[in-house]
């Protein structure tokens, strides 16, 4: 009797991203408030009207690729980019810039109409653009023997030049894949920044303007601030400075809505922040911050620990 012949199972195609709405069923989804950058236009009730984006399918694709071999590394360091740039186009007809420089791997494209009119609220067909570029981004990072640590996908709208960008460090997503990470810790390691400034109205678009690659440092301190923004009830507006490599600062940009709600609630902000910092460090077991500052907009420190 001859031996049967094994056939992989076909993966189900992952379900596209969906707009103000809980996770899947499933735990599948990845909910993220989407939190503007101190220079996003707009009122504060504008911006923290809990915009909301699941990402399905990003853990879904982290299995399916994570059963191939390692041993033979399916995109090679030195091509990484150009894949990146292939696949899209192939698997999504995108048209998508591509670079990779250190340890990072950056993807950048342009939408035409990015929000849907009058709101900070992302238009279903971007939002799905911008699932399937991560996806793609995934799945080199994990068939690739480039040392990667950085995923960057930047989608910027030609017509108003606001952006979204996403960060993700890529040994988290081999943690999630071997079960290393729960996946709830996992969906609130993804970086996300929605920036609705334009610093150049007259920018020739067919011109990619690059972010520097992405640190360790940064990563983290952006970490920070996103979690905080997404657990406080207060509508928390902050932004991050790390200009003092062995110090780690977190500006409350408007602290003084925060005083005038009491001394209760200001001691509530200040224990999230550091709970949230010490979390996260913790979490990456990186050593690299001494020193944790809180301060106000005029610069006064509100709080400091050793971290």
């Amino acid at each position: 009797m001859g031996k049967k012949s094994y056939k992989p199972k076909t993966p189900h195609p992952a379900p596209p991203l969906a707009l103000e709405g809980p996770p899947s069923p499933g735990g599948r989804g990845i909910p993220i408030d989407w939190t503007p950058s101190p220079t996003g236009r707009g009122s504060r009730h504008d911006q923290w009207r809990g915009v909301r984006l699941v990402l399905a399918g990003v853990v879904a694709v982290t299995m399916i690729v994570g059963c191939k071999s390692w041993k033979t590394p399916t995109y090679k360091a030195s091509q990484v980019a150009q894949s990146l740039r292939k696949m899209c186009a192939h698997d999504y007809k995108m048209t998508v810039e591509t670079r990779h420089v250190g340890n990072n791997l950056q993807a950048f494209f342009w939408r035409v109409g990015l929000l849907r009119s009058g709101q900070l609220e992302m238009q279903p067909e971007a939002a799905e653009s911008l699932e399937r570029v991560l996806l793609c981004a995934t799945r080199i990072s994990l068939s690739t023997d480039a040392p990667l640590q950085f995923l960057q996908v930047k989608m910027m709208d030609a017509l108003t030049g606001a952006t979204v960008t996403l960060w993700r460090f890529v040994p988290d997503i081999r943690d999630s894949m071997y079960t290393r990470l729960p996946e709830d810790e996992y969906i609130n390691r993804l970086v996300v920044e929605f920036d609705t400034s334009v610093a150049e109205k007259h920018r020739e678009w067919k011109e990619v303007h690059w972010d520097p690659p992405m640190t360790m440092p940064e990563f983290l301190a952006k970490q920070v601030v996103l979690r905080v923004k997404r657990q406080s009830p207060l509508g928390l507006q902050a932004h991050e400075d790390i200009s003092n490599p062995a110090k780690l600062i977190v500006v409350l940009d408007n602290w003084s809505s925060i005083e005038k709600q009491g001394t209760k609630q200001q001691q509530k902000v200040t224990d999230l922040v550091e709970k949230t910092a010490k979390k996260v460090m913790s979490g990456y077991r990186y050593k690299g911050f001494r020193e944790f500052e809180l301060k106000d907009p005029r610069g006064l420190a509100l709080k400091s620990w050793a971290l």
